[in-house]
């Protein structure tokens, strides 16, 4: 340890500083003037103005700009000296002014002098406090304790010392002593330890990066930042002794008793080994591979270790890209006793901790005040490194115990048992969406895919059925893919490039040779092979004639009605990697002929299943041949039967190659074309240029491989590339990329754009494989639980004070699926930290009602009146109508009115594009507080009906048999009495009746949580986390501020309960709605049951009061990157939907009721428009009525619904047979 200056000397030296710095000050700052006014010349002596200039000077002019110069210079340091004076205090340290950086180094050298004056005097007049260093005690395997002795040597006193490294050159005393103290004013207590940094010493300079300062032992530590810049470094028994002291104490027994159960360890199993990679830290490895918390057992794991700059693994906040970490199992990781959730719950208070027994370490007698250490949900809070947290600490007192981290304690932590961790099932986690993010385009391509393949698969659904989607790990890939996918560019680089086709056929020039294609958001960059002058849409960018640009704003881009003449001009364009930038950059195939992917086998694998994935679910427009040789990408044949065949022989392929590139050089040579870019822009095109692929892993070296890669490279080149991660040598010709690792940048040949590869693993290779299969399937499978019931069976109705039991039946088993396992069961005090839970937030409710004030808010509230009738109904067998709508009046949401809405305060997303069903009316919002008004239903009347015994009302009598008529028959609603937020999401996404305000950009999120929290009652913070945020680490501070918000905006019942209650006030600590607040979804599915279970005019009224929910395709509108969620809800509305309408419309045609049967299948065609079932339906209503006009403009109608499908697709067998069976047939005159 260095020599030690003794007190009092330093003390002598630190006055003469401060009366030296005092006296120049002075000196500088009222002697200069005063000197100046004396000695100087002033502006005052000169006369003349410019014609000084053109005389001879005789000294004067000179002495007063000497004497002008003097008082700028004065000025200058004056101004500094008060910026210096004014940050001293404020605390904080000063700005720096360019410029005047020497000035204000001489002001702050002086200035920090005379601070340092009255806490020295103060420290040399004042005995030091002692401080005990008591050793932390670790069960062993015997239990003992071990007491280590007073006596320590210098070198293990300097290896136990709490350091902090420093990582930026503005980092100030006052900074460190607020941030691991908790007093900026402790700042001397951190420089005492320090005397070899005179930086610390003077106060407020600022300290030399890269410095190692020691801090005093009751500092609390930091988790480490989430980058590899040096902050913080703590010996982890520090970490521990000073992250948990009150858990130790709350745990009381329970730790003892577990101690001594762990007598014997078991053996450890082997530590995973990970390779840091960069933006990595320790706290992200340990949320990988277990809980963030975890992240002291890595570096413990891993100290003194080799680090790949040469030097020791010593700072957990420093760690290097490429660094080897051994991850440790939990078997050999060492103990962090951390109070489960319901134990944290109870540790709010002091008082309710157990006291602790004489064989514990005591607590340290100073720590700071709990709240002061904690973040605002109870728990040690990690604090930016820029903004020093808020502190409450009190003054430390003449005596400090503390625990000193001894090597002794950091050993035997090794043999304790490990803190509990969260559980995940292996088959059910989701594939962290950040698994995706790289391969963005490729999450896009696959989601579109399968949402064409759903639609697809809708309309070849047989009624009450239900089409089959993923479950288990391909689920949680499909939700991962949702999460990942963003706006990748790839409409606009489709309309650029055939605008782009379009301009050069009527200019007579080329397609110009791609070598690279990067995509952004809002322009597409295409990177040629020579100089080529530029053709709109595109510009070259300046000084470069090989770059082309097309921005999304160009005025140059043909519009839609122009590109239906124009073909995709590279049909082979496929995504290999993303720039520096994460910019998409793409390759054109047919270019490239060969390539070769080398390096790594596994990762070459990997690219290969990206690009043929790719390949078969491609969002450009433009149809490719793709041939997968023997086991390359297996089942890519079966998921895309469309696109990939597969053949098991090399000559086969070979064969069928040779043909294809034989054929299109036949075809260049007949339209007289010199290239496949010329030939691309004649009117003649058709398909005769469609690229052709093969997907070969291995190639033998032999003279059949020599001929295939002859004939690619043969003039003039045809459309057809191979790509294979054979060792086989490739010619010179191919593009060879080299494969190491998904974080490598390699040089992409041709352009020599630095690009990362992107890969595709095994497992969610197969998992794209699995989706795509399963979205192609012709079969159907039964429909889900809720949906079956006995009509003989009565129904129980629902009971008011538990509303949400019904819910959770008819969330189709939502709940389950996103919460974890056994969170039905689980205690109400095991998850969720409920205390801590309302602790955060009320603080993030008052700090929104702060940060709300002055925002702009958004008022989603406007009553708009009406008047209405109460309909009343007698019970018949099973449940009826009336039973049916008391339930649901007790949910308090209002019907729809099927006007449209005109004073536009709905909070919902973009409303859908024009529906087939021209005579759909659509509904407006459902009113809300303070004046809940009536609200009237329009649906067509039914025609002839039974007489039904009621009691005397006000709904319309039955009307008799009538023409199709699209006229509706009001009927009456049941009057509300009580306004309560009505969740909409049979349509655009709406939330009506909230009562609250909410700032406009923090709307999507809490629209988001109250949709999936009315459709998946009961949930945990885990689930919520998932579906709102997947693959993310998610802050607690983050999450319960917008759950905050989110009740804040939604208000409370007349009763003073919020509508989103606080957690702990649930009863089992899961997330819910209030009882009030209603979701049209839940309302469909309770009509829906009592409509299909009744056949009779009350269950036709129940069927008509589901389909009236309806406003469109469930979730329409929404953001793509949001509700990947919701997928399967989605299409579980969109089935029930179809079904409901398909029942109705036929009862309607069967009794008669053209009206009806019409009203009802275009209902239906809101939410699914290519459903030719309920298409057939209109058909069969219109045939009933004789009118074959309307006959033949709804089959025109489908005609154009199936064109826009994929291009173009034909009508389903059964539909067109049934036109055939419709439509008046020609007759044909006898001679």
């Amino acid at each position: 340890m260095a020599h030690r200056t003794p007190a009092p000397l330093r003390a002598l030296g630190t006055l003469l500083r401060a009366l030296i710095g005092l006296t120049l000050l002075v000196a500088l700052v009222g002697g200069v003037p005063y000197l100046l006014l004396q000695v100087g010349h002033q502006p005052t002596e000169l006369s003349g103005g410019f014609d000084l200039l053109l005389q001879q000077d005789d000294g004067t002019l000179f002495l007063v700009v000497i004497t002008c110069i003097g008082w700028t210079g004065w000025a200058a340091f004056t101004f500094s000296a008060l910026v210096e004076i004014l940050a001293v205090l404020r605390r904080r340290s000063a700005p720096r002014i360019k410029g005047l950086g020497g000035l204000q180094s001489l002001a702050s050298f002086l200035i920090g002098g005379i601070v340092l004056l009255a806490p020295t005097a103060a420290s040399a007049a004042t005995v030091s406090p002692a401080v005990a260093a008591t050793a932390g005690q670790t069960v062993g395997e015997a239990g003992a304790s071990t007491v280590l002795s007073g006596k320590t040597t210098a070198e293990t006193e300097e290896t136990t010392w709490p350091k902090h490294t420093v990582s930026s050159a503005t980092e100030l005393p006052w900074d460190l002593a607020e941030e691991y103290l908790g007093d900026g004013k402790r700042w001397k207590d951190i420089a005492a330890l320090n005397p070899d940094i005179p930086q610390l010493a003077a106060g407020d300079h600022y300290l030399p990066k890269g410095a190692v300062v020691k801090l005093p032992a009751d500092a609390r530590p930091v988790a480490p930042a989430a980058s590899s810049a040096p902050a913080a470094s703590e010996s982890p028994a520090a970490d521990k002794a000073a992250e948990q002291p009150a858990s130790k104490d709350a745990q009381g027994g329970k730790q003892r008793d577990q101690a001594g159960d762990d007598t014997s360890a078991s053996e450890a199993d082997e530590p995973e080994s990970v390779t840091v990679r960069e933006g990595d830290s320790l706290w992200s490895i340990a949320d990988e591979h277990g809980e963030p918390g975890d992240w002291p057992a890595i570096f413990e794991a891993n100290r003194g270790e080799a680090t790949p700059d040469g030097g020791k693994f010593t700072n957990p906040n420093l760690i290097l890209p490429g660094q080897q970490l051994d991850v440790p199992q939990p078997s050999d990781q060492p103990e962090t006793p951390a109070a489960s959730d319901k134990d944290a719950g109870d540790q709010e208070t002091p008082d309710k901790a157990p006291d602790t027994d004489a064989d514990k370490t005591p607590a340290p007698e100073n720590t700071p005040d709990k709240d002061a250490d904690k973040g605002p949900e109870g728990e040690q809070s990690t604090p930016p490194a820029s903004t020093p947290p808020p502190s409450r600490t009190a003054e430390p007192s003449p005596a400090v115990s503390t625990t000193a981290p001894t090597p002794g304690a950091q050993d035997t932590g090794r043999d304790q048992a490990p803190a509990a961790q969260r559980s995940d099932d292996g088959e059910t986690a989701l594939a962290p969406a950040a698994l995706w993010m790289g391969a963005g385009a490729l999450a896009a391509a696959l989601v579109g895919t399968l949402a064409t393949r759903r639609i697809l698969q809708q309309r070849r659904r047989r009624p009450g059925r239900r089409i089959p989607m993923p479950q288990g790990r391909a689920a949680a890939t499909e939700q991962g893919l949702r999460a990942a996918q963003h706006p990748t560019g790839f409409d606009l680089l489709g309309t650029a490039l055939r605008s782009l086709a379009l301009n050069l056929a009527a200019a007579g020039r080329e397609l110009p040779v791609i070598e690279a294609v990067v995509l952004h958001e809002a322009k597409v960059e295409l990177h040629l092979s020579e100089d080529t002058a530029p053709m709109k849409p595109f510009t070259a960018t300046a000084g470069r004639q090989d770059l082309w640009i097309c921005p999304a704003s160009s005025p140059d881009l043909a519009d839609e009605e122009a590109l239906k003449d124009a073909d995709a001009p590279y049909p082979a364009l496929v995504s290999v990697g993303w720039d520096a930038a994460g910019h998409l950059v793409l390759v054109d195939l047919e270019q490239v002929g060969i390539l070769h992917l080398a390096g790594d086998a596994d990762f070459a694998r990997h690219v290969l299943q990206a690009i043929a994935v790719e390949l078969a679910s491609t969002p450009l427009p433009g149809h490719i041949e793709v041939t997968a040789l023997a086991e390359t990408a297996p089942g890519l044949d079966s998921a895309a039967p469309e696109r990939v065949v597969r053949i098991d022989d090399l000559a086969d392929a070979t064969a069928e190659l040779v043909s294809h590139t034989a054929d299109q050089r036949r075809a260049l040579a007949a339209v007289g074309a010199s290239s496949l870019r010329a030939a691309r822009l004649t009117d003649d095109a058709g398909g005769a240029w469609t690229p052709h692929v093969l997907l070969a892993a291995d190639l033998p070296d032999d003279q059949a491989v020599t001929a295939l890669f002859d004939t690619l490279a043969e003039q003039p080149r045809a459309a057809g590339a191979v790509i294979t991660t054979s060792a086989h040598q490739a010619p010179a010709e191919a593009w060879t990329l080299e494969c190491k690792d998904p974080d490598e940048t390699i040089v992409l040949p041709g352009s020599n754009l630095p690009i990362k590869l992107q890969g595709l693993s095994d497992e969610h290779f197969a998992d794209a494989i699995e989706l795509l299969s399963l979205a192609a399937s012709d079969a159907d499978v039964p429909a889900p639980e809720w949906t079956r019931i006995d009509p003989d069976e009565p129904i129980e109705e629902e009971e008011e004070e538990e509303p949400e039991q019904d819910e959770a039946q008819f969330s189709n088993g939502a709940q389950d699926a996103d919460a974890p396992d056994g969170a039905a069961d689980a205690d109400p005090g095991e998850d969720g930290l409920p205390a801590e839970y309302a602790e955060l937030e009320l603080d993030a409710l008052a700090d929104e009602d702060t940060a709300t004030s002055g925002a702009e808010p958004v008022d989603l509230v406007k009553p708009d009146a009406q008047d209405e009738d109460e309909a009343e109904g007698v019970r018949t067998a099973g449940p009826s109508l009336a039973d049916v709508l008391a339930d649901d009046d007790q949910d308090a949401e209002p019907e729809a009115d099927l006007k449209p809405a005109t004073d536009g305060t709905k909070a919902e997303a973009p409303a859908p594009a024009a529906s087939p069903a021209d005579v759909a009316l659509a509904l407006a919002a459902p009113c809300a507080a303070p004046a809940p008004p009536a609200v009237h239903v329009t649906i067509p009347a039914p025609a002839p009906a039974p007489a039904v015994e009621t009691e005397p009302t006000d709904v319309p009598p039955p009307v008799a048999e009538q023409a199709p008529s699209e006229t509706p028959t009001p009927l009456p609603e049941p009057e509300i009495e009580g306004a309560a937020p009505a969740v909409l999401l049979l349509g655009p996404i709406s939330i009506e009746g909230a009562t609250g305000r909410i700032d406009s950009s923090r709307l999507s999120a809490g629209i988001e949580l109250i949709a999936y929290l009315a459709l998946n009652p009961g949930v945990d913070h885990h689930a919520i986390d998932d579906a709102l945020w997947p693959g993310r680490l998610v802050k607690k501070q983050m999450r319960n501020a917008v759950i905050s918000r989110t009740r804040s905006w939604l208000g409370k019942d007349t009763d003073g309960n919020a509508h989103l209650p606080r957690v702990q006030e649930t009863g089992d600590s899961r997330y819910r709605l209030g009882s009030a607040v209603t979701c049209d979804w839940t309302r469909f599915q309770r009509f829906s049951l009592t409509g299909m279970a009744r056949h009779d005019e009350d269950g036709d009224l129940a069927l008509r009061r589901a389909l009236a929910l309806v406003r469109g395709r469930p979730f329409i509108g929404i953001d793509p990157q949001r509700y990947a969620w919701a997928e399967p809800m989605i299409q579980e509305m969109v089935s029930s939907v179809v079904d409901v309408a398909y029942e109705l419309s036929t009862r309607r045609r069967e009794a008669g009721d053209i009206a009806g049967a019409l009203w009802a299948a275009r209902r239906g065609l809101l939410a699914a428009e290519e459903s030719e079932m309920l298409h057939r339906q209109i058909f069969l209503a219109h045939h009933a009525a004789g009118d074959i006009d309307a006959l033949r403009e709804a089959a025109a109608q489908l005609a154009r619904i199936n064109e826009q499908l994929l291009g173009g697709v034909d009508m389903e067998a059964e539909t067109a047979e049934l036109l055939r069976n419709l439509l008046p047939r020609p007759t044909t005159r006898a001679r």
